[in-house]
């Protein structure tokens, strides 16, 4: 099942560099085999020994290349659980998110990038909708009007997620969250004072109200309409 090169240890400078990157090639023949679906999304993959076993490499390797996988989003490591492979949604949806976290992108760009996207998400949420989750996502609204002070940002944001999560797809929904993280001072501006926070409390009811209507062009215009209230908030 696993196919690990092998160097000639007649070189003494080959059989060093073979001993130094054993991690990096086990790591390299475990990613090929999730790639190539031997292992699905969220499956567990084998015990460090049984690994170490069909490498014929020490557990310390083995143990060494779950961290290179994780470190590049292939596994999640559950202490006491084990290692488990991690979907190429979320995984691509993780590599979107650092990208976004580590360019320079000002407060604006973020802004419009969510006027772009999120239309969209709240279109498809209206036509995804159950009852609960109409209930829930009203129910995140009235809150926006009714919480402390000290709660404002996270229950906008979470009115917001709960509409991504709507979609079914879970692409969308790590692609908000990474958003909504890196736009927080936006949230905090246009929440700063009641008249800031009466207008998103009431942006807020005419999506949950579009999406609970199964109102896809509806969600999508009071979507837009939200945002480019949020927008003005930072000229």
């Amino acid at each position: 099942m696993w196919n690990v090169p092998t160097v000639d240890e007649s070189n003494p400078e080959f059989a060093s560099l073979k001993r130094a990157t054993l991690p990096v090639q086990a790591a390299e023949a475990i990613q090929v085999q999730i790639e190539a679906g031997a292992f699905q999304p969220n499956q567990l993959l084998p015990s460090e020994r049984a690994l170490a076993e069909s490498f014929n490499v020490s557990r310390t390797a083995i143990r060494e290349a779950i961290q290179l996988l994780q470190a590049k989003g292939f596994v999640d490591v559950r202490q006491g659980k084990g290692s488990f492979v991690v979907d190429p949604a979320k995984r691509s949806a993780s590599s979107v998110a650092t990208w976004m976290g580590g360019a320079s992108r000002p407060l604006q760009k973020m802004v419009e990038l969510r006027r772009i996207i999120e239309p969209g998400i709240a279109e498809l949420a209206a036509e995804n909708a159950s009852a609960s989750d109409v209930h829930i996502l009203i129910g995140l609204a009235e809150d926006l009007g009714n919480c402390d002070r000290s709660d404002l940002s996270s229950t906008d944001a979470e009115f917001h997620r709960e509409i991504a999560r709507m979609t079914g797809n879970e692409l969308v929904a790590e692609l908000l969250s990474a958003a909504l993280d890196l736009s927080e001072p936006l949230r905090q501006q246009t929440l700063r004072d009641r008249g800031g926070r009466k207008l998103a409390a009431e942006g807020h009811m005419k999506i949950a109200r579009a999406i609970a209507d199964g109102s896809a062009e509806g969600a999508r215009k009071a979507m837009l309409d939200h945002l480019s209230d949020a927008s003005r908030s930072i000229e």
